[in-house]
């Protein structure tokens, strides 16, 4: 199993905090900005406030697209207060991988408020939230970033199992969650065939910044209806073609297209609930395969630093699918011969930084052989 090394994460609830504001105001149906949360009673329908916290509404979509929040259970639940989820370890302590920057606003925490779990660190905040059950805490107020307002099915929401008050809402055999989607991505499975036009919509290479292995559950592969199960199956790509080359058992051949994303479906398939880097490291390393020279998302196989400068330089969409990939080599080059070595998402920046100056001083070096040496340079601490 690839070990993941989480920060506390407990939700401080007993601050005294000063109530003030406006209530929530119920948006508009906006199915871009609705979430659909399915629990085994019902669906709670979830209208998201990017007026109010637009980074966080963003990456909350972004998780959501990826199947992160499926199946994870409520962790903490405490009578006439609040339920809380998010958590991929169950225990408070697990997260994306992510913190956010606070956007506090003196939205009051009345019933129906979902808001950002968080540590005594103002901008610790990741993937866990909590939906208000009481009538009205204003010991919340201001101290916890609201993004959205239950609209309906808060009915289902009181029916959540409650945990224990002797051990601060802690939950034994918790209730899960079903299933959670943007309200506009409903009824619409992946489409391999639009590849294409997904990858020149607008946001798409924002989409590829963001796009992380260790957060895209395998279940969305073949749910998802945006441009992030395309970018999963570059991740894995890329993933695939860093392991073998630290193996020095690396082959590009063009028979092997036709056959690798369906490798990809296939083993995702068996292992929905399982995250990508999971099934990616587990089940697809554990026979040999050609490896196609491009994906739907970026070309590797043909590609020369000279076109990674070009791309990074005009700061297309091209660079960061690009990006996205090298990420993923890197992280299979080093598993390669340490498996439970995950790279964190914030040394990103400073990783792409290096490759980038790399690239622009070998030009015609070829790209795979140039973040090859990179990687196997590298130190992680």
């Amino acid at each position: 199993m690839v070990m993941r090394l989480r920060a506390a994460f407990v939700l401080l609830l007993l601050v005294p905090f000063i109530f003030g504001g406006t209530p929530v105001r119920a948006a508009e149906a906006d199915p871009e900005n609705t979430l659909y949360l399915d629990l085994t009673y019902g669906r709670v329908v979830i209208h998201m406030r990017p007026d109010l916290a637009p980074k966080h509404v963003e990456r909350v979509k972004h998780l959501t697209r990826g199947g992160f929040y499926d199946g994870l259970p409520f962790h903490r639940v405490i009578s006439g207060f609040m339920a809380q989820t998010g958590d991929p370890l169950g225990d408070g302590t697990g997260g994306s991988g992510r913190m956010l920057q606070a956007e506090f606003t003196k939205t009051p925490g009345v019933r129906g408020v979902v808001a950002m779990a968080r540590t005594d660190k103002k901008d610790s905040a990741d993937s866990q939230f909590f939906i208000v059950l009481a009538d009205s805490r204003s010991a919340l107020d201001g101290k916890y970033t609201v993004w959205g307002e239950v609209t309906s099915g808060m009915e289902y929401v009181d029916m959540i199992k409650k945990g224990d008050s002797g051990k601060n809402g802690a939950v034994k055999e918790p209730d899960r969650i079903v299933r959670l989607q943007v309200a506009a991505d409903e009824g619409r499975a992946a489409d391999a065939t639009a590849a294409p036009a997904l990858l020149t919509a607008p946001g798409a290479g924002n989409t590829a910044r963001n796009f992380s292995g260790v957060e895209f559950r395998c279940g969305a592969l073949a749910t998802g209806a945006t441009v992030q199960p395309v970018l999963a199956r570059s991740w894995a790509h890329g993933y695939l073609v860093g392991y073998y080359k630290a193996l020095d058992k690396l082959k590009f051949s063009d028979t092997a297209s036709a056959g690798f994303d369906a490798d990809v479906s296939g083993a995702c398939a068996a292992y929905g609930n399982a995250l990508l880097i999971t099934v990616t490291s587990q089940a697809l390393t554990k026979s040999l395969r050609d490896m196609p020279p491009s994906t739907a998302a970026f070309a590797p196989g043909t590609y020369v630093c000279r076109n990674y400068t070009a791309a990074q330089s005009a700061k297309s969409d091209e660079a960061a699918f690009a990006d996205l990939w090298v990420m993923a080599f890197i992280q299979g080059y080093k598993n390669a011969g340490q498996p439970g070595l995950e790279i964190p998402f914030d040394a990103r920046p400073q990783i792409l930084a290096a490759v980038g100056t790399a690239c622009a001083r070998n030009p015609d070096t070829g790209f795979v052989d140039l973040v090859a040496a990179f990687a196997n340079k590298m130190k992680l601490k």
